[in-house]
């Protein structure tokens, strides 16, 4: 290991402390040499957390599922490994819905929402596609807390053995998309084989599967085609009801031009593969 440099100090050569000038040259020195060492200190740290973060998130590719020739063994290995990612992006959601309940709590017990939380609730309420009000009401927190709650992973994983074909599809494949979800910016996805003259949608293109998934459960929290999913959502959760998927299918007809067929579709798919009990 090589020796640790000292500082050149040699601009202090000559410098005594007797000298209030020369005590001032020190106290600037010092400072100076204390906020270099707080920005490598710092710089450090970032470099740490982004690493830590990198292997937290380390993205996993999707596997080859039609590598898998046995019918149940094929499902049975996509329902392994997509249920991770439904159960992380919920549990990320849940935390968001508990930040929101306390921030109601405080609002109920004080009538009002003072300037950092104020501002945290308007916070939650953009990242959800809803406008900042400028005062909380009981009407806005139940705005918010509409579209901040979870997915039954009986509807994820019904839905994305659909949308995917059992994780087979090419856009599956190749833009590890497990739902179907549209974009509309040229170049933003892959170009339906079959897409009808004059349409300019293309199928968005993810990084991994758990983007995927992310995504999917934004767009059903916060898309206009799915109020009636999360109102659905909501009687259950006023009535002390957990949800199911078979509960939520209904929400969903707006999600394919199939409309009320696939919506027995994602009935069926959950029904015949038990994922209720998932």
């Amino acid at each position: 290991m090589s020796p640790v440099r000292k500082p050149n100090m040699s601009f202090l050569s000559g410098v005594s402390l007797a000298k209030k000038s020369d005590y001032q040259t020190w106290m600037f020195a010092a400072a100076g040499l204390s906020l270099l060492f707080i920005a490598v200190y710092s710089a450090f740290s970032v470099v740490e957390n982004i690493i830590e973060d990198s292997e937290h998130y380390e993205e996993v590719h999707l596997p080859n599922f039609a590598a898998i020739t046995t019918g149940n063994d094929r499902k049975q290995a996509f329902f392994d490994f997509l249920e991770p990612f439904v159960a992380e992006a919920n549990g990320n959601i849940l935390e968001e819905r508990a930040a929101a309940l306390k921030l109601e709590a405080y609002f109920e017990r004080n009538g009002r929402l003072n300037g950092s939380r104020m501002e945290a609730f308007n916070d939650q309420r953009q990242i959800y596609k809803l406008d900042p009000v400028e005062s909380a009401s009981s009407r806005s927190f139940e705005e918010l807390l509409n579209r901040v709650d979870t997915i039954p992973a009986s509807l994820a994983l019904a839905q994305a053995a659909i949308e995917s074909g059992w994780g087979t599809s090419r856009f599956a494949r190749q833009g590890n998309n497990l739902f179907g979800m549209w974009c509309y910016e040229p170049g933003c996805g892959l170009v339906p084989k079959r897409r009808s003259p004059g349409k300019t949608h293309e199928v968005t293109v993810y990084r991994s599967p758990r983007e995927s998934f992310l995504a999917y459960l934004r767009n059903l929290n916060t898309g206009s085609a799915y109020t009636a999913l999360r109102d659905i959502r909501a009687a259950h959760r006023e009535n002390g009801v957990e949800p199911t998927g078979r509960d939520l299918a209904p929400g969903l007809v707006r999600y394919s031009q199939e409309r009320w067929t696939y919506v027995d579709k994602v009935r069926g798919m959950i029904s015949a593969n038990g994922l209720d009990e998932r």
